[in-house]
């Protein structure tokens, strides 16, 4: 029910090469939230379900899970840059539970979603200066945490990156482990807002929760063009994030793969040959065009 499984799940329901799609949430949607989820199409394709990713013997989602050949992991306790600790451990814990239980259900694949904040530190120096255009390459070592100034306050997205990068050690090790029946897509999501999610209510902010308030006007030019840079328009989440569903994985190194989601913005340091060279993601919508 968040942002972007809302999105995702609206594509998924009129695909026609998905024949089932299953919602789980801390609670089910409304009747009108459901119709709104499902469109135009029988309501036969989507159930949504209530259960608890934190309790491992909650069968409300292991039993759904035993169902699917694939599952979109995008839950977290807070799934904001200011969480704190208790928010990262509990996010962490529910993404171990759901892709231990996604490996002993023989699930074929996993998609983590990760975020653009696991290689955070590259905005700032000593690293900034390290790449240019297109060399933040996903085989980079993590740089955890994005720190800048926004609302009078110095955010610090560390702690809520934390659970990320550790994410996506752990599906590395499970694709390994499980011998590479269960195959896991880590996804570093850029910014991709509510709704329209256009280019023009991008900001220095670099989150919906914050507001803009800077004194440092060169810091705020720079914050503003870092967070402008990973914009992933509605329809290249949906490509990227539907080719992480139905690639081939043949040729992915143990079975896994981290890719770079954002839109072909020109002049960014983000990499996106991961996703072109993997998944054939092809982005066609350009922050700066």
């Amino acid at each position: 029910m968040g942002n972007l499984g809302r999105k995702l799940l609206q594509h998924l329901s009129s695909h026609p090469q998905v024949s089932h799609v299953v919602g789980l949430d801390l609670q089910t949607p409304k009747p009108q939230e459901q119709f709104q989820l499902q469109g135009l199409n029988d309501s036969g394709k989507v159930d949504f379900f209530a259960c608890d990713l934190l309790d491992w013997n909650d069968r409300r989602w292991r039993n759904q899970l035993e169902k699917c050949d694939t599952v979109v992991h995008f839950a977290a306790q807070n799934p904001f840059p200011e969480a704190t600790w208790d928010d990262a451990n509990a996010s962490l814990d529910m993404t171990m539970n759901l892709t231990l239980a996604a490996v002993d259900s023989g699930l074929e694949r996993v998609i983590f979603v990760s975020s653009n904040h696991v290689m955070g530190r590259y905005f700032e120096e000593p690293l900034a200066s390290t790449i240019g255009p297109g060399d933040l390459t996903t085989d980079l070592e993590h740089a955890v945490g994005t720190r800048w100034l926004t609302g009078g306050t110095m955010m610090d997205s560390t702690v809520y990156a934390t659970a990320k990068s550790s994410g996506e050690r752990l599906c590395h090790v499970l694709a390994c482990r499980s011998a590479r029946r269960t195959s896991f897509v880590c996804i570093r999501v850029g910014w991709c807002q509510p709704g329209e999610n256009l280019p023009t209510t991008l900001s220095a902010a670099g989150t919906p929760t914050q507001t803009i308030q800077s004194s440092d006007q060169q810091e705020m030019n720079a914050a503003e063009q870092w967070f402008k840079n990973m914009w992933l328009s509605n329809r290249d989440f949906i490509q990227l994030f539907e080719k992480a569903i139905f690639a081939n994985h043949d040729r992915w190194p143990n079975g896994s793969i981290v890719v770079n989601g954002m839109s072909a913005n020109a002049g960014m340091k983000w990499s996106l040959k991961e996703g072109l060279e993997f998944l054939n993601y092809r982005p066609v919508d350009n922050v700066n065009a």
